[in-house]
This record gives structure tokens, C-alpha cells and sequence, in this order.
């Protein structure tokens, strides 16, 4: 039985790009470009096409509107397909903001074809892709298939580490200075809580923690 194709659009400026992208993703699975745009604007005139859609791959940088606008806009239209990020910029701020406002992953423009593939079979099946927290996932299904990875995630976390992991998340966008002041205590404590759970989770950064929190619901909880 052949796999109905998941159907993708592509919203970039460059129309070299916008084409190499469209070859290659219907080279890696089972994907069908439905749908082309230069910029967010021209994407928002055509509400019928994204309807349709499966996954919205879009460049951060574009004129008119650019990924992040495009990507409000989506949010006040209530139109929920998921949206992979393709940026050159490796700025933590921004890439946490963009997760914030709803974005389901990133890649560097730069990436490889297997990467390319990764993230998109990650967005379309589990919902979100970052690499940092892949391999935590793997191990809870096998450690523990009866409970959940949020179950298992609260099991693991003290109730400072909730405390800093909530002012991490947080809508002002704390330095781990502020936060340190916050929960009066020194700098370097702040830093334990934060090197602890890069071990516990295997992260490694920031925008790993923030994605973490934000796709295992754990704001909802802790």
C-alpha cells in the first residue's frame, strides 16, 4: 500500500532555493510540494492553499513579512499547521522567542539532507524538532513505556529546578543573572540548577530548555 503523501509548503524569497528545496524534499519521503511563496504576505493570500497543508517550511528572513510576522499573523488567523524555521541566524534570543510564539523547529540553512528529512519527519509525527532532547526521548520509551515523558520528567526535578526552569520560560526573558536575584541566591547556584538539568536531559543550551519545557507541557504542571 503506498503512503499518502504528506503534503508541504515552502515559503522563501529565493526561488533557486524555493526549487532545490522542492526537489529534495520529494526525494526524501513521502512529501508533495502543494504550494510556493516568495514572502508571509503572499502565503496569508492564499488561506486556502495552507489549509491544506501538512507543514509549513519557511525562511526566517524574508521582505514584506518575515517568518516571525508570518508566523503572529498564522497564530491571530487560528490556523494551527505546524512551522519549521529555516534561518542563518543562530541568535539564542531569537530562536527562543520564535519557539515561544509557536514555531515547531529550526535548521540552519545550511543543513544536511538527513537532517532536512529528521526534522521533518520529527514536526509531522511527534510535533516538535530540536536535537537536543531526541536522545531523552528515546530513553524514556525504553526506561519506562508505562508512564509518561512528562511523568518522568517531574520525577527527575527538584523543586528549585521547577522554580528555575519557570523564571527560564518566562514571557520577560530573564538573563540567569536576574533569575539569580530572583530566587536569592548567587550566580553560580543558578548555574548548578542549569548544568544539572543540560545532564539530566541531555541539553545543551537555552533554546533547548525552553523547547523542552514548552513541548512536554511542563508550564501547565510545575
Amino acid at each position: 500500500m503506498i503512503a499518502e503523501k504528506k503534503q508541504i509548503i515552502l515559503v522563501d524569497d529565493h526561488t533557486i532555493v524555493r526549487n532545490g528545496l522542492k526537489v529534495l524534499i520529494e526525494k526524501l519521503g513521502p512529501y508533495k510540494v502543494i504550494g510556493e511563496y516568495d514572502n508571509g504576505k503572499i502565503l496569508l493570500d492564499n488561506l486556502d492553499a495552507i489549509a491544506k497543508a501538512d507543514l509549513i517550511l519557511m525562511d526566517l528572513s524574508m521582505p514584506e513579512m518575515d517568518g516571525e510576522l508570518t508566523v503572529q499573523a498564522l497564530n491571530a488567523n487560528a490556523i494551527k499547521i505546524p512551522v519549521l524555521i529555516l534561518t542563518l541566524n543562530e541568535e539564542e534570543e531569537v530562536i527562543i522567542r520564535l519557539f515561544r510564539i509557536g514555531i515547531r523547529g529550526y535548521l540552519k540553512k545550511n543543513c544536511s539532507a538527513d537532517t532536512l528529512r529528521s526534522a521533518i519527519v520529527a514536526v509531522l509525527d511527534s510535533g516538535f524538532y530540536h536535537n537536543e532532547f531526541l536522545t531523552f526521548s528515546l530513553q524514556t520509551n525504553v526506561i519506562n513505556k508505562k508512564k509518561t515523558e512528562q511523568e518522568t520528567i517531574l520525577e527527575q526535578l527538584t523543586a528549585r529546578e521547577k522554580q528555575f526552569l519557570k523564571l527560564v520560560c518566562h514571557e520577560k526573558e530573564y538573563t540567569y543573572q536576574q533569575i539569580a536575584d530572583i530566587m536569592q541566591v548567587q550566580p553560580r547556584t543558578v548555574d548548578g540548577y542549569r548544568e544539572d538539568l543540560f545532564d539530566k536531559f541531555n541539553i545543551k543550551s537555552k533554546t533547548g530548555l525552553v523547547l523542552f519545557v514548552l513541548k512536554h507541557r511542563l508550564m501547565e504542571v510545575i
